[in-house]
């Protein structure tokens, strides 16, 4: 399997977690807060610059792990850091994800 689809298929399931976790509580409408779509656009762009950088990050990817544990880590904060701050946490997070599909979609595009 590609490592884009492996990739996608973690994002994708962090992201259904969070949409449910927000459909849960009933705080879908804070997707269209405009200070988490900012958090997560901005967010989503400093941590894939990591990866395009000349930094550790990209190979510290490849290990199983980490890649697992990401996944779980960012449930996870996002979930406690909600019941501290509120759902606009998850929001951002969701919309990290979203600009990460986006920034997908145009790599795979220009391949």
């Amino acid at each position: 399997m590609p490592d884009y689809r492996r990739d996608a298929g973690f994002a994708l399931l962090c992201g259904l977690g969070l949409v449910a976790y927000l459909s849960q509580t009933d705080a879908l409408d804070t997707l269209w807060v405009e200070s988490a779509i900012a958090v997560g656009v901005v967010g989503a762009l400093g941590v894939e610059a990591l990866f395009v950088l000349d930094t550790p990050v990209a190979s510290l990817w490849e290990r199983r792990g980490v890649r697992t544990g990401s996944a779980v880590a960012l449930l996870t904060c996002a979930v406690v850091l909600a019941a501290l701050v509120g759902p606009v946490v998850v929001a951002a997070a969701c919309w990290g994800l979203v600009t990460y599909f986006a920034l997908l979609a145009v790599s795979l595009c220009y391949q």
